[in-house]
């Protein structure tokens, strides 16, 4: 009896012994798996994060040079010379009194009643297309054109200054 009990035993421990050894080898392969999958999957998001991240980190430091130069570029009107002979003609000197050049890059001139409405023939407004560089702390003409306006009804020249940097000076000149 001692011997069937003995063999019964010792089955029991070698049936239950090799069900443990299957389990932890199953345990240890899906354990790697998962391992494995969450590496890659988190290598696949830091890589995303990474250049999404940079792209903005560009897009705020090109915003940030764009605005602080813009601070920077500072320029006033010193005067406007109008002339009625021999035709309707614009001058406007401008003073770089910022710590950077600057480009102006349009001109845009319209004539004006006391009501409010245009007050001049054809072209009623004069845009200027032009690249003119104005370095730091100089002085500098530009002409804008002939502009014909009615002297008689005209009261004010609006006038509006563009930077390529998107400086806009408006000006209402009074015509005398």
């Amino acid at each position: 009896m001692d011997r069937d009990l003995i063999s019964r035993l010792e089955a029991r421990c070698v049936h239950t012994g090799s069900s443990k050894r299957r389990a932890g080898f199953g345990t240890l392969v899906s354990s790697l798996i998962m391992v494995a999958a969450v590496g890659m999957l988190g290598s696949v998001v830091l890589i995303w994060a990474n250049s999404s991240l940079n792209v903005e980190k560009t897009k705020i430091s090109d915003d940030f040079a764009k605005s602080s130069n813009l601070l920077r570029e500072t320029f006033i009107v010193e005067d406007i010379w109008l002339s009625k002979s021999p035709a309707d003609y614009v001058n406007i000197t401008l003073r770089n009194i910022g710590d950077i050049s600057m480009n102006v890059t349009s001109v845009n001139v319209t004539a004006v009643d006391n009501n409010g409405a245009n007050a001049c023939g054809a072209p009623c407004t004069k845009n200027l297309d032009l690249g003119a560089i104005i370095d730091i702390k100089q002085t500098r003409m530009i002409a804008v054109g002939t502009i014909d306006w009615d002297h008689a009804n005209a009261k004010t020249l609006n006038i509006t200054i563009t930077t390529s940097r998107g400086s806009v000076e408006q000006i209402f000149w009074r015509v005398s």
